[in-house]
């Protein structure tokens, strides 16, 4: 699978992902600018999750990731988790 389609599998599989605290807000999947094998992927909490770990979540988004999604394999993915303190 290539880094478009696997951008896409990733997104799909994060809008329904609960991660523990809820399902995110929103999700941006998008290839690097500058590395060919990097995938970024922004997660936003939203106000509602606002005393989550936002490091713990990035780790456990990327470890459910790995694990539905084989096809990641060849992928770095950088996860980035935010919350909104309202």
């Amino acid at each position: 699978m290539g880094i478009n389609e696997t951008v896409l599998e990733i997104e799909k599989f994060l809008l329904s992902y609960d991660g523990g605290p809820g399902k995110p807000v929103a999700v941006q999947v998008r290839p690097s600018g500058d590395d060919i094998d990097v995938i970024k992927i922004w997660i936003d909490l939203g106000p509602a999750r606002a005393g989550v770990d936002p490091a713990a979540y990035e780790r456990a988004a990327t470890a459910a990731i790995r694990e539905a999604l084989p096809g990641t394999e060849p992928f770095r993915l950088q996860v980035y988790a935010e919350t909104d303190p309202g």
